[in-house]
Parts: structure tokens; sequence; C-alpha cells
């Protein structure tokens, strides 16, 4: 992300997220606004109501992620759980990490 227009960035990875279809056919999109405060420009994205849960699964898993990253923390990755895997939860992350066989840092 560039520091030239960072609500513009924004807006069009949401705009991408939209390409994948989460819900059924016929479930109403959000209209969410993005704005750039110092400009004013406004950038609007349809999103469906299970891509905005993905956001706020990614911010979620992402905030774990930094307060684990402190020194009192635990250290794993709020995204795949310490597994190294891709997945959420109840997919891959779920699983047990592979044995360690001194290959990774």
């Amino acid at each position: 992300m560039t520091a030239e227009n960072p609500a513009a960035e924004f807006a069009q990875a949401l705009i991408k997220l939209a390409e994948y279809e989460t819900d059924p056919e016929g479930t109403p999109s959000m209209r969410l606004t993005v704005k750039a405060t110092g400009t004013g420009e406004e950038r609007e994205v349809l999103i469906e109501p299970g891509q905005l849960g993905w956001v706020t699964d990614l911010i979620r898993d992402e905030l774990d992620s930094f307060r684990n990253a402190h020194s009192d923390g635990t250290g794993r990755c709020g995204h795949c759980r310490g597994t190294g895997l891709s997945g959420g939860t109840g997919g891959a992350a779920d699983l047990e990490p592979p044995a360690d066989d001194g290959s990774r840092p």
C-alpha cells in the first residue's frame, strides 16, 4: 500500500474481494463507503454479508497475532493458530501442526 491514496487502495482491495461470491443469490449486499478524510474522495463498494464476515475475521485474527506477539503472549499466529496452514477456523487450521523435523526456523 502506498501513502498516496490508501483509501482508494483499500476500496480496490474490497472490490477484488467482492468478486468471490459467498452468499446465496438474492442476498442483499451492503454498501460500504471508504472516504479519504484529507481529500473527501469517496469510494463505494457493494459487499455481501459473507465477505464482510471474512474481513471481520481477518481483522480479529490479526489483532490476536498482534497480542500474541508481545513478550507475554503465546507467540501463536492468529490466522493459522500456529499450524502454518491456511484454512481458518474449522479447516486446516484445526489440524495439529506437523512435527518439527528441524527444517523450519
